[in-house]
């Protein structure tokens, strides 16, 4: 009674799950998928491997620096190949070599090739390490994967390391996040993931559907087991829409620990402050905004369309946000933050104005 392939390829994909439950092993409708494997479209008018893996820029979507110094990477697929993308990897990791610890967010990421998980532990490993093996049932054959040390850039070599989960992370994205862990290489946070640990590939069928079937197995050198089904299982559980919150609140209280001076101990207090705010918005009310807005001094504070705004006579206007019910600070400006004090009859008559290094200014109302 199914006329739709989409649909339909779903319900045969649900009934071998219900009798066999590999992930891996799944039926699709894809007919320009199961064109180009039965070669009815030749190869020029198709994009290579190489060029769909460098239109997806080889899996790195997001390469940034958080507050405290927190390097962070979100990746999407294993797809640097150790000819073609390696240069992306080296560029992804040197962006963040100065970085206090990094982050790999794989909480979206649906795998990607056992090459691609062996060339990045390669720049987390400090020596020649076996990570992964892989059994081709067909032909009887282990495969083993191994890191290639690159004595050209051993930035991120000895970094604190954390891998963000979710159920979703998958098959490749599984291997990397398994292999260190196993290695105690990295602490792994979030959700225990999809349960995808074997080898694939896939064929046409007839009428556009494909069959994506196991052929094979990991096994992992150190628990001579892997994750197919049980998933990895993060040694932080935690939602995985918390996951990043989490991983940060954990590198700053090991920063904040190792803290070498007073000054270093405020600058990062000062970022968890941020941060905090970041990850949790505050909304102030209208009626208590108006209550902020006036004159303190040369500080003018104007309430227009529901924001207040601040400007410094001479200096330039922000607008401000809410870091808690009586502490903003400039929008797109982590320099100052600025306190509004309430008597206990609910009036705002003054104002401390704390900066980032480390002076605090104190004004009273004058209008």
């Amino acid at each position: 009674k199914i006329t739709d392939p989409v649909a339909f390829s779903d319900m045969l994909t649900n009934d071998i799950h219900s009798i066999y439950h590999d992930v891996h092993l799944l039926v699709q409708y894809n007919p320009r998928l199961a064109s180009r494997l039965a070669n009815d479209i030749p190869e020029n008018n198709n994009l290579s491997p190489l060029q769909q893996n460098r239109e997806g820029n080889f899996g790195f979507r997001k390469v940034e620096i958080l507050n405290g110094n927190i390097g962070y990477i979100n990746l999407e697929r294993f797809w640097a190949d150790p000819v073609y993308g390696k240069g992306t990897v080296v560029s992804a990791l040197r962006f963040v070599e100065h970085a206090n610890a990094i982050i790999i967010d794989l909480r979206a990421n649906g795998g990607g090739s056992p090459e691609t998980v062996a060339l990045i532990c390669s720049y987390f490993l400090p020596g020649k390490t076996h990570v992964n093996s892989s059994y081709n049932r067909a032909e009887n054959l282990t495969t083993k994967f191994w890191t290639t040390p690159d004595s050209t850039f051993t930035g991120v070599v000895d970094k604190p390391l954390y891998i963000l989960t979710s159920n979703r992370t998958f098959s490749a994205a599984e291997e990397f996040a398994y292999d260190l862990q196993s290695l105690k290489r990295a602490v792994i946070i979030g959700e225990t993931t999809g349960g995808g640990a074997h080898n694939t590939f896939e064929r046409a069928t007839s009428n556009g559907f494909v069959v994506s079937i196991p052929y094979g197995r990991a096994i992992n050198p150190i628990t001579h087991s892997n994750w197919e089904t049980v998933g990895v299982k993060p040694d932080i559980m935690v939602a995985s829409n918390l996951a990043l919150e989490k991983a940060e609140m954990i590198i700053f209280g090991s920063l904040i620990s190792q803290a070498k001076d007073t000054a270093e101990r405020f600058n990062l207090y000062w970022q968890l402050d941020l941060l905090k705010a970041i990850n949790n918005p505050v909304n102030i009310e209208a009626a208590t905004l108006k209550k902020y807005a006036g004159i303190y001094g040369d500080r003018t504070f104007t309430l227009e369309n529901g924001k207040l705004f601040y400007q410094r006579t001479g200096r330039p206007r922000f607008e401000l946000e809410a870091m808690s019910q009586n502490m903003m600070k400039g929008k797109d400006n982590s320099y100052f933050k600025i306190e509004f004090v309430m008597n206990t009859e609910g009036v705002v008559n003054d104002i401390n104005v704390y900066y980032q290094d480390n002076r605090i200014e104190h004004a009273k109302r004058t209008q």
